[in-house]
């Protein structure tokens, strides 16, 4: 109830200004966190074992970086978030409507770094015609989704959700076993 409470009033595009926009994300510096979380995902998936059918992205917030590598990896891609705010960014994006958070730099520098030459406009491309679901989800209920996905999704990505939903570690320890039913 504590942690539902703190975001009764979160404002996605404030969260993005104050995390996604220099210095915090400042991708001429490899010690930011930024370039770091993006070069982490680039070489996870770099490495080809994690490829399928669907992804399930838990957690996604206003954001989309973490899907930039995965997308050339499975073939749907499914966003989640517990904030109907978050997921109508979510949405807002992938139609392409304008006055959306720009992502070009972000994108770009993935480009770079998975080193392929790849044009950003195609990836941004690419992960919006993958992006096909943006879904509500609590992960403290034993059926996140409110119903199973079927087929089950081939992988789960999250990044930094369960760690900041979770109270303490017994919920965060729950909180995973019901993601992990996906």
């Amino acid at each position: 109830a504590a942690v539902r409470e703190g975001y009764e009033h979160f404002d996605p595009r404030a969260y993005l200004q104050n995390n996604y926009v220099p210095p915090r994300a400042d991708f001429s510096s490899e010690d930011c966190v930024v370039p770091w979380k993006l070069r982490c995902l680039a070489e996870t998936f770099a490495s080809g074992e994690i490829r399928g059918r669907t992804l399930i992205d838990v957690g996604s917030g206003p954001t989309i970086y973490q899907l930039l590598s995965a997308c050339d990896h499975f073939e749907e891609i499914v966003a989640t978030d517990y904030l109907a705010v978050n997921r109508e960014e979510l949405r807002r994006w992938a139609r392409g409507e304008p006055g959306t958070f720009d992502w070009s730099p972000f994108i770009q520098h993935v480009c770079k770094i998975e080193g392929r030459g790849e044009p950003w406009q195609e990836k941004e491309r690419r992960l919006r015609g993958r992006l096909r679901r943006i879904l509500p989800i609590d992960v403290h209920q034993p059926d996140p989704l409110g119903a199973p996905l079927r087929p089950p999704a081939d992988a789960l990505l999250s990044t930094f959700c369960l760690e900041a939903v979770s109270p303490d570690r017994a919920a965060f320890g729950r909180a995973l076993g019901h993601v992990g039913s996906l």
